[in-house]
């Protein structure tokens, strides 16, 4: 992991709802949270001498979590630590915590936290929400709150795929089309242009896209993970060798839709839908994601 989230921003608040997390607690609740070997995103966001790790795997209608909060100097503040899903029109539903308490808070001193997490947390239709949000303190009010930051945590191809799904029945161009008509690589382009907050693709065709994605594995804005074949999960991007020659040349993409279909558009009086997957044309594929980091 990186550091993600660094800063000093003087913000004193009576939005955290606090309690400390006794030392026994945070042994057993270690003892039952063991961290992702490959976690699908995996995040620091820290500022002043509190830092968070945390570990997010997405799926259709739930995430699991991962956290380990960090106090990097005994200086009297405690690490606080919120956890909240977040709504395309500004909703949230907050994590709950084991000990019923929506912030954790460090107060056994300097050091390592263990590692906390849920499993297939659904606060109500996680289908629905937009982003993770992930916000640590430097201290809690009552000690003199010194700084707080937040990250914003994105799945961006589940969030293309549900603007994708809008665009069923459209056409197919070819000559290549963003709307009305579509190509394969113009849905994809649409429909991730489409979902507030992504700061688009910076390439258009699905050669293109697919180099990208294989060369942008960092954590950032957007970034890529490529995702094994058993591991698919709706929105996914497929990139496909559909000239018949096997050379690992990509020219087509899809958005993978679950139970062995694609969602995708890929040839003239066939439009826009849910077709087969090409599973002997496969070449590779990957989930979009970013991180999107802010002061609080």
């Amino acid at each position: 992991m990186r550091r993600l989230v660094s800063g000093f921003v003087a913000f004193v608040t009576a939005f955290w709802g606090l309690a400390a997390v006794a030392p026994a607690a945070q042994a057993a609740e270690a003892a039952e949270a063991v961290p992702f070997p490959v976690p699908g995103q995996e995040v620091v966001v820290g500022c002043g001498n509190a830092e968070v790790a945390i570990q997010v795997v997405w799926a259709a209608d739930a995430v699991s979590l991962r956290y380990r909060l960090h106090d990097t100097a005994a200086d009297g503040r405690s690490p606080v630590l919120r956890i909240s899903a977040v709504t395309g029109d500004g909703g949230s539903a907050a994590h709950v915590f084991d000990d019923g308490t929506v912030t954790r808070v460090r107060a056994d001193g300097e050091g390592l936290g263990p590692w906390g997490g849920e499993d297939d947390w659904d606060p109500g239709t996680v289908g629905a929400v937009d982003h993770l949000r992930v916000e640590v303190a430097d201290g809690t009010p009552a000690e003199g709150t010194r700084c707080t930051q937040h990250a914003d945590l994105y799945d961006w191809s589940r969030l293309g795929l549900r603007q994708a799904l809008e665009k069923e029945g459209a056409p197919y161009s070819e000559t290549g089309g963003d709307g009305p008509a579509y190509d394969c690589s113009g849905l994809v382009h649409a429909s991730y242009a489409e979902v507030a907050g992504f700061p688009g693709w910076p390439v258009r065709s699905s050669e293109a896209m697919y180099d990208w994605a294989r060369t942008h594995p960092g954590q950032g804005r957007v970034y890529a993970q490529e995702v094994p074949y058993s591991e698919l999960q709706a929105g996914d991007l497929i990139f496909y060798d559909v000239d018949g020659e096997f050379t690992g040349n990509v020219t087509h993409v899809a958005f993978y839709a679950g139970d062995g279909n694609v969602f995708d558009v890929h040839r003239t009086g066939v439009p826009v839908g849910l077709h087969a997957d090409w599973v002997n044309f496969r070449v590779a594929a990957y989930r979009i994601l970013g991180a999107v980091e802010r002061d609080s």
